[in-house]
């Protein structure tokens, strides 16, 4: 990687993490809002399914053939048990199991951004292939960390907590091209495959087990939440068309 390679890749970095705190920010004027809140994490949902289906599961499939769906089911299986085993403590009220959404999501959306940071270290050595993958990145980006954000704030993570997990998360994707700088610039595509495929796993499961149930919940609103569920469906769809 040459020195000018490496000025766009630092600058790159930098736009994205602006770019997820700009979208993790928002949120925190519609605090008491709640109809906006549902809005973002339906959004969220959307991204989250067509990023796996559209994007994630297809491109992981040309790199690592019929072994897609093993990674793809261990992601989902890492969520299901951290979720619902391990990250689990029981609810004041009876009958009642909370279980921390914010986090299972912090951890699927985290390790699918340190595989887009690879990405982008690897398609920065690639002429013209960085800018592609960085615009790619900065749509996934802005609604995640809306959404993300937003499930914090709906169960009561304190904004300094919250901070912690938002600078966290928006320096994934630089730590990944970092990475890739520094030891996988001969990165096998097989393990990249391996990687999205599993990111896909645990995308599907916060998107189905967490998100899904915001967008019909409750009874009002739930139309306009499904048409910004459909929204983020169809930015996921134009990322893959830009690809």
């Amino acid at each position: 990687m040459n020195s000018h390679q490496l000025f766009e890749l630092t600058a790159y970095s930098f736009s994205i993490v602006v770019t997820a705190w700009i979208g993790g920010i928002i949120p925190l004027f519609y605090k008491k809002n709640h109809r906006v809140l549902h809005w973002f994490i339906s959004l969220g949902a959307g991204v989250l399914l067509g990023a796996a289906f559209l994007h994630m599961i297809p491109e992981a499939s040309e790199m690592i053939g019929k072994n897609v769906g093993i990674y793809v089911l261990g992601g989902f299986l890492m969520l299901f048990v951290l979720e619902k085993f391990i990250m689990t403590h029981p609810c004041p009220s009876e009958h009642c199991e909370f279980h921390r959404v914010g986090l299972s999501a912090f951890l699927g959306l985290s390790l699918h951004s340190l595989v887009t940071g690879i990405a982008l270290g690897t398609g920065v050595m690639v002429p013209k292939l960085g800018l592609v993958v960085f615009l790619a990145i900065i749509l996934h980006k802005l609604p995640a960390s809306l959404s993300l954000t937003s499930l914090f704030i709906k169960e009561n993570y304190s904004t300094k907590k919250l901070f912690v997990y938002l600078t966290a998360f928006s320096l994934m994707v630089p730590l990944g091209a970092l990475i890739t700088y520094l030891f996988l610039q001969q990165t096998s595509v097989k393990t990249i495959g391996a990687l999205t495929a599993f990111s896909a796993g645990t995308f599907l499961h916060v998107a189905a087990d967490d998100l899904l149930p915001e967008v019909h919940q409750h009874s009002h609103d739930k139309y306009s939440r499904l048409f910004v569920f459909g929204i983020g469906i169809l930015t996921t769809w134009l990322v893959t068309l830009l690809e």
